[in-house]
């Protein structure tokens, strides 16, 4: 995935022209921490961006650590960044996510159940833009999942910006 992101990236370099990004294709690597499943899930997602603040993406993810380690996961979402033409962008959206499966642990060790997890949460966060086709992004996401449980999940993301 690191040599994917870093050729992405000298591809935007590249390519990435002056010219107005109000609409732009979006790329992005996030990582996360969910505290309840000590899950770290590690992200590669792709999207649009309309009129310089609407952002519809989706995402694929796969968990190297935690409760539901060795799992996949997909992500659908929509963010509205204000502030456009600014370095620090706040940001508002959502999210459903799903799993093919979940796990726990306690005492006697780690069990699995596998009923499908969806889970549907509220975003917010800031967006650092260095530049129009690089943003540095910080997110909490806070919801529910399917049993029903509250979900919560720290992010970081690095996204990619190419004017179409």
């Amino acid at each position: 995935m690191t040599k994917f992101a870093s050729g992405f990236a000298i591809a935007a370099l590249l390519f990435a022209r002056a010219a107005d990004a109000s609409n732009a294709v979006l790329v992005d690597v996030t990582t996360g921490f969910v505290p309840v499943a000590n899950d770290v899930p590690l992200m590669l997602g792709a999207g649009v961006r309309i009129a310089d603040v609407h952002e519809i993406w989706g995402r694929v993810g796969y968990f190297p650590t935690g409760d539901d380690r060795k799992y996949v996961l997909g992500v659908i979402g929509y963010h509205a960044a204000f502030r456009p033409n600014r370095v620090v962008r706040p940001i508002l959206g959502g999210l459903i996510a799903g799993l093919p499966a979940t796990c726990t642990h306690d005492s006697v060790g780690r069990s699995c159940d596998q009923t499908p997890l969806f889970i549907f949460s509220a975003t917010g966060g800031v967006r650092f833009e260095p530049t129009p086709w690089l943003g540095l992004s910080t997110m909490l996401s806070l919801g529910m999942d399917s049993y029903p449980n509250p979900f919560g999940m720290v992010e970081l993301g690095v996204s990619f910006f190419i004017p179409i």
